[in-house]
């Protein structure tokens, strides 16, 4: 026997709204961290990026009994007079040791530019990392400020390339964090 009146199941209107309201103030408070999540994860590509490729640098000059060069390049071809290295970087042998790379000299890495608002910005003074046959860095320590905009200045992080050719990374200062955000693209 059916009933002439079957009740119906299903969400009223009023519900729908509410629903609603609940689901868009949650990500209204969950988009800045998941962004401040994503920036953080570019950062830290970033940089993990940077101390394989330097880690890559010393290991060849090493093993090659060579000088190796890394150096900030867009065209992959030569390094370029800055301090700004997100948009890429190379990784050559220095047969003649003069710091820029020629025809017959290999390249041993590249690596292409950052996703935008990535900053990698060096020691001013400091235009590449020239490591000796014996793993050594010529000059002083090289600083490497690596941030990204989404992040903001707290989760900037440094690459220290020592003279000994030791890479290692830790807290980038409230100074050096502004200037590679100020450079970040």
């Amino acid at each position: 026997m059916h009933h002439a009146h079957a009740r119906r199941r299903g969400y009223t209107l009023v519900e729908l709204v509410i629903t609603l309201a609940i689901i868009a103030t949650l990500v209204t408070i969950a988009l800045p961290a998941f962004g401040r999540l994503i920036g953080r994860t570019h950062g830290q590509a970033a940089r993990s990026d940077l101390e394989v490729s330097l880690n890559q640098a010393r290991f060849a000059a090493v093993s090659r009994h060579q000088h190796v060069v890394a150096c900030p390049s867009s065209d992959f071809v030569d390094c370029e007079p800055t301090t700004h290295w997100h948009p890429g970087w190379l990784v050559f042998a220095d047969l003649d040791r003069d710091g820029h790379r020629n025809a017959d000299e290999p390249v041993i890495a590249t690596n292409q530019a950052r996703d935008t608002g990535v900053g990698i910005v060096g020691t001013i003074g400091r235009l590449r990392v020239d490591y000796r046959p014996d793993g050594s860095a010529m000059g002083s320590n090289v600083t490497l400020t690596v941030c990204d905009r989404g992040a903001g200045s707290g989760e900037a992080s440094t690459i220290v390339v020592s003279a000994t050719g030791r890479v290692r990374h830790g807290r980038a200062t409230a100074v050096a964090a502004a200037a590679c955000l100020a450079a970040a693209g």
